[in-house]
Order: structure tokens, then C-alpha cells, then sequence
């Protein structure tokens, strides 16, 4: 039976190489997916490193591009490569990860679901892929980063794995 994917966009790819935990991040029970025009804009780190770790991609045909402009026309603040994860997500019927807040709002637009970076740690130590210390090293690293994560959220997470 194949895995359920998660579309990853630009900004959870950076956390999650930020966080020192793309090696870990593939033993998740799912394929982590990125648009191909993401792989083609990460400069630092290099796309290619997620493919490389065994990230997934996936391209878009030239018949979707109408759909694309009507997703900019829409929503001006994701970037276009990004409106590419939320339309591959919608595709798909698969969840998009996210750290965009912009890019979220449009997802639950258009009725994707959508998870963040601390959803993604939370699958981590519930599989028993990263131990809770490791978890809050790597959210630590991430903010390090200047990361945008909600400072609540983050609080009680730091809370919940510390115990």
C-alpha cells in the first residue's frame, strides 16, 4: 500500500534543514513531497539535498498553469512556486505543510488541509523517530534560525516535551 504524501513548501523545508532532521524527517510513515519548482528555488540549502535524503517530487503539467493564474489572481502574498505546493496538495487530496501563514489561509481556502512545523515534530516523537529532547533541540535550532513560529504554540511544546 503506498504512502499517504505530504506536500512540504518552501518555508518547512528550511525549518526542517534548519532543525538538522531530514534524515529523520523520511522515516515518517508518509512521502514527503515537494513541488519540482521548489526543489529548482532552494539555493541554501540546495534543493537537491531533500531529493537526495529521500524526499519525493513532483511536477506540474503545462494544463495546470490556468489553474495557477487563477490561484495568483486570487492570492497575492504566497509566492507563485508556493501556490504550486497548494495546488499539488488540492490534487492530490494530501495534507500541506507549511510555515507560511499567508500560504495556510489559502490552503484552508480552498479546503486543504494544512499543518505546520510543530504538527510535523509532534508525528516525529509519536513515532518514536526523534525523543523529546530532540525535538526541543530542533524547534530550538529552528527559532535560532529566526524562524516565525507562534510563541504560545512553541511555549507549549517546549512544555509538553520537557516533561
Amino acid at each position: 500500500m503506498p504512502k499517504k504524501k505530504l506536500i512540504l513548501d518552501t518555508t518547512i523545508c528550511i525549518d526542517l534543514f534548519h532543525a538538522q532532521i531530514l534524515g529523520k524527517a523520511i522515516r515518517l510513515p508518509y512521502e514527503l513531497v515537494l513541488p519540482d519548482v521548489i526543489v529548482h528555488e532552494l539555493i541554501n540549502p540546495p534543493g537537491e539535498l531533500f531529493i537526495q535524503s529521500g524526499f519525493s517530487t513532483l511536477q506540474l503539467g503545462e494544463d495546470i498553469i490556468d489553474q495557477i493564474i487563477l490561484l495568483r489572481e486570487h492570492y497575492s502574498k504566497p509566492s507563485t512556486n508556493d501556490l504550486f505546493a497548494l495546488l499539488l496538495a488540492k490534487i492530490n487530496t494530501c495534507p500541506l505543510i507549511t510555515g507560511d501563514d499567508a500560504l495556510r489561509k489559502a490552503a484552508n481556502e480552498e479546503g486543504v488541509t494544512v499543518y505546520g512545523l510543530l504538527w510535523f515534530l509532534d508525528r516525529l516523537v509519536e513515532q518514536k523517530i526523534l525523543t523529546t529532547k530532540e525535538a526541543v533541540d530542533a524547534l530550538k535550532k529552528v527559532l535560532a534560525q529566526g524562524s516565525w513560529l507562534p510563541k504560545k504554540e512553541c511555549e507549549a511544546h517546549f512544555k509538553k516535551w520537557s516533561c
